[in-house]
């Protein structure tokens, strides 16, 4: 009660004993006294902790005359009220002339209210440089880009967001401490560069497998035709030699070569079916890997750790 009386004193003297100062230049007589009454006003209501009714008798006063006490009470009860980033603009405003038209105890009184509200209240910077482009700021619309704009902001977390038709949106989170400035540089990525194709597999993988496969299929068929061949010649040779009759399994001396023709026949036979077998089953599952491999897009997944200083940006991807 005693700081609201004291502050109304003091205004009312400056008004009227210093016409020629600063906050009093261009403001007629009659229109400071319009202001002071309802200043008066507020104060009585403040005084009754009728603090949101006193709050719009000050914002009248002030749309007749921004006077630097005005400002200070409105100050004072916005931080009653918890409205804590009016009461920061509002304290600048109020000692933009310094200690004047303040008292002493007054001025001191401001100065503290000051330090309390600077602990509570930081900035935030952006900046970004493509046309077209929307920040947005905590979710509500702040400036287009390209530009740079500060805005004063409660300490704490806060996001930063930048959007443009066409483009990947961007994200950041900052964190403001009291009386510190975060700063943001918006970056926007057109999608066709953002965007990335990737693979389950390497593309190579599948063809590579299917080639080989049937490059092995290819080359086991061949050496089933050289075992058939060697049978067909060995059946030949076989009613030459045995017109007569041989014995089982050709075991006589005389008939060895032709014994070894025929398993060499058939070893080639073996190992051509089995090479045949092996290579058609690459080949399918090359066929297989080549269905499945399917491309996918894939944005930047871009994560931001907030730090007092501002904040950390790392991208991921996001499959």
């Amino acid at each position: 009660m005693t700081r609201v009386v004291i502050a109304v004193l003091v205004m009312t003297a400056a008004a009227h004993a210093d016409p020629d100062k600063p906050w009093a230049a261009g403001v007629p007589q009659e229109q400071q006294d319009r202001a002071n009454a309802l200043y008066e006003e507020g104060n009585q209501l403040f005084a009754q902790q009728a603090h949101a009714p006193a709050l719009e008798k000050y914002k009248q006063a002030i749309a007749l005359w921004d006077h630097p006490l005005i400002r200070f009470n409105m100050a004072v009860t916005e931080i009653r009220l918890d409205r804590v980033l009016e009461a920061a603009d509002d304290l600048d405003r109020a000692l933009r002339y310094g200690d004047q038209p303040f008292t002493k105890e007054l001025y001191q009184q401001a100065l503290d209210y000051k330090r309390l509200v600077d602990g509570r209240v930081g900035s935030v910077e952006a900046s970004c440089d493509a046309t077209a482009a929307h920040l947005l700021l905590d979710g509500k619309p702040w400036f287009d880009c390209p530009g740079k704009h500060e805005q004063r902001v409660l300490a704490g977390e806060h996001a930063v967001v930048g959007e443009k038709q066409g483009y990947v949106t961007s994200s950041q989170r900052l964190v403001v401490t009291g009386g510190a400035t975060a700063s943001a540089k918006v970056v926007l990525v057109p999608f066709e560069t953002a965007v990335v194709v990737t693979y389950p597999f390497a593309r190579w993988i599948p063809w590579t497998t299917l080639a080989g496969g049937a490059a092995l299929a290819a080359i086991g068929g061949g050496v089933w035709l050289l075992g058939r061949n060697g049978m067909n010649q060995f059946d030949a040779d076989y009613e030459a030699q045995c017109a007569n009759g041989c014995e089982p399994g050709l075991t006589a001396p005389e008939h060895r070569s032709l014994r070894e023709e025929e398993d060499a026949a058939e070893l080639k036979g073996k190992i051509g079916i089995g090479m045949v077998a092996t290579g058609g089953a690459a080949a399918v599952a090359g066929v297989v890997l080549a269905i499945i491999n399917r491309p996918t897009r894939a944005l930047p997944d871009v994560e931001v750790a907030p730090r007092a200083s501002g904040a950390v940006t790392s991208v991921s991807w996001r499959f």
